[in-house]
């Protein structure tokens, strides 16, 4: 029930203010809705991304790359300019002089060894033009303001006995307010989005973590969508409560699930299945 200042590890159960970003998602005795995604899948995807002892080295793609950036860019700004670095700007020896291409030279060569993640120009752009949209969004700003960034919870599920974590993006006192960036912020291909990346599962279990850690109840989820390119179009989305109680039931019943997985070490693909062809093609 008390909070937790971060000591190099995890003591589990409880609210965690200042975990790294990198401690949270490298916690091995916890499982979050992303794991529970991978597991609903099939239970042999989840063995083969997080247990298999010889999985290959999974390398972020570029898009997991900048949605991460983005998130640091809008939520924890101070952090930026310490995981971050642009591209210098093209300049060319005719255009400058030497001096000052010999300058831009040195940046380009010395880029790898500043440890941080590059980003390009119009990368950089890109972000600018979502952050303006968001905050010409006086809702999206209303929202983005004073709340709690990055805290962490970590709960024990009881019909499971498993540890459970999550991480809300901002949370206020009766609501929680995560950010996705997509292509298409549109009610339609949102609702999709919901169900294929189990966004509702992500507020139902932070609402079991606020009921865990803190003894109180968690009315409001709201996701944030912003377009990630033009017109970098932001949407508002508020996920209702049977959603979330639906939601519920679903990540409980896989949490039981994988308990049996892990106890029998059987971690089965696909299963066998008749298939036919979708109603809408009838």
């Amino acid at each position: 029930m008390s909070e937790n200042a971060f000591k190099n590890e995890i003591t589990y159960h409880g609210v965690y203010s200042d975990l790294p970003n990198d401690a949270y998602h490298n916690d091995k005795n916890s499982y979050s809705r992303s794991q529970l995604m991978k597991f609903q899948k099939s239970p042999f995807h989840f063995w083969s991304e997080y247990i298999n002892p010889n999985r290959p080295k999974k390398e972020p793609t570029r898009a997991m790359i900048l949605g991460s950036a983005f998130h640091t860019f809008i939520l924890e700004p101070h952090l930026f300019a310490d995981q971050y670095t642009i591209e210098p700007k093209k300049v060319l020896l005719k255009d400058v002089g030497r001096h000052e291409f010999d300058a831009y030279k040195y940046l380009c060569a010395n880029l790898d060894r500043t440890n941080k993640i590059i980003l390009t120009r119009e990368e950089m752009d890109t972000f600018i033009a979502m952050q303006e949209s968001l905050y010409g969004n006086q809702k999206a700003r209303e929202l983005l303001r004073d709340g709690i960034v990055e805290q962490s919870y970590f709960w024990k599920d009881k019909a499971s006995g498993l540890m459970v974590k999550s991480r809300p993006d901002i949370l206020h006192k009766n609501m929680y307010v995560d950010i996705k960036t997509c292509s298409d912020a549109s009610p339609r291909t949102y609702q999709r989005e919901m169900i294929d990346y189990i966004y509702h599962w992500q507020g139902a279990m932070l609402r079991d973590a606020i009921r865990a850690c803190e003894g109180r109840e968690m009315s409001v989820t709201i996701n944030i969508c912003i377009e990630t390119k033009y017109p970098y179009t932001t949407a508002i989305y508020i996920i209702d409560e049977a959603a979330l109680d639906y939601a519920e039931q679903q990540y409980k019943s896989k949490l039981l699930e994988l308990k049996e997985c892990l106890e029998t070490n059987v971690w089965e693909g696909f299963s066998i299945q008749t298939i036919g062809l979708p109603n809408w093609i009838i």
